[in-house]
């Protein structure tokens, strides 16, 4: 029996080019931490800064499980939502990726269109108030493409949807793709998955968005997530920076799947940094899923200060 609501016809979209479109982030605002100036004495030990009370404390407690986690070959997940790319810190990321402060990547579909078009175009993010009344938001025929390209790239090769994502631009050989988060985690053999809500992207407004596939390759990702969540359990560390709601939901379902397959966690850190404390970080991330087993830490600021200022942090051992 058919639907008996009335559909959008997307078969009307009229798509733009992503070269007539005004992006607010550039590759060339980003920072890359392993070619800046020699670090003099004004920028060494800055932990030591930082008074041993309330936060100042709680950064020293997140580096050394940091720390420890690495030295330990223990599971660090990152959860980033699509404002860490925004606000100009894939290279941080890569940068953690490379030295192992990252053992599995987590993402929404929003953080994987903005990662293609940075490595595409070198630029993202467009201005929805002045495109949106234009008809002309999201409508990027360009950044469409690519994600269904990438997609079909994952099919083939019967991987999930971020590592199809990140060999797709390594293989095309994307002008800007060492500003690829996915690019990064491939070639540094992490896990990068990509969470999708169907309807909350650009790409999904498009009448080629491969919407099955989509699911498809983003169930894939969330069994890798519940694998990766599960050898978490064992001393391991989840890092949450900017995602207030979808993956804080995921992340819950893949430690509910732990518990059910029958795993006790034990010595989990947990921390979150955003720039307002947010319900549901709180209590998906740092309150219900590991109570008694571990810590919980929450920072509040800018992505783009508090990211750079963890990473000094542990660049100074």
């Amino acid at each position: 029996m058919a639907s008996r609501y009335e559909e959008e016809n997307l078969g009307k979209i009229r798509p733009v080019s992503i070269r007539g479109r005004d992006s607010k982030v550039h590759v060339g605002d980003f920072v890359d931490p392993d070619r800046g100036p020699d670090k003099g004495e004004g920028a060494t030990r800055i932990i030591e800064r930082f008074p041993r009370l309330l936060k100042g404390e709680e950064m020293r407690r997140v580096a050394q499980a940091l720390r420890r986690a690495r030295a330990e070959k223990r599971e660090i997940l990152w959860l980033i939502g699509a404002h860490v790319l925004k606000c100009g810190l894939s290279l941080y990321v890569n940068s953690l990726v490379r030295k192992g402060f990252v053992t599995a990547l987590s993402t929404t579909g929003s953080a994987a269109i903005h990662d293609l078009e940075l490595a595409f175009f070198g630029g993202t993010s467009e201005d929805v108030g002045t495109e949106l009344p234009r008809g002309r938001f999201g409508m990027a025929g360009e950044t469409a493409s690519h994600f269904a390209a990438a997609c079909e790239h994952a099919r083939r090769g019967l991987l999930g949807l971020g590592e199809g994502i990140g060999e797709y631009i390594g293989e095309s050989k994307a002008p800007h793709e060492r500003y690829s988060v996915f690019c990064e985690a491939v070639r540094n053999r992490v896990p990068a998955t990509v969470h999708v809500a169907l309807g909350t992207d650009i790409t999904h407004q498009h009448p080629g968005f491969p919407a099955s596939l989509v699911g498809e390759l983003s169930m894939k990702d969330f069994r890798i997530l519940s694998a990766v969540v599960g050898r978490m359990f064992d001393e391991g560390v989840v890092i949450v920076f900017g995602s207030a709601v979808v993956l804080p939901e995921v992340f819950l379902k893949a430690v509910s799947v732990g518990y059910n397959l029958g795993r006790s966690p034990r010595g989990v850190t947990a921390a979150s940094f955003d720039m307002l404390p947010q319900y549901r970080v709180r209590e998906n991330i740092l309150s219900r899923p590991f109570k008694g087993a571990g810590e919980s830490f929450s920072f509040t600021g800018h992505h783009e200060i508090m990211l750079p200022l963890l990473y000094a942090v542990l660049m100074e051992e």
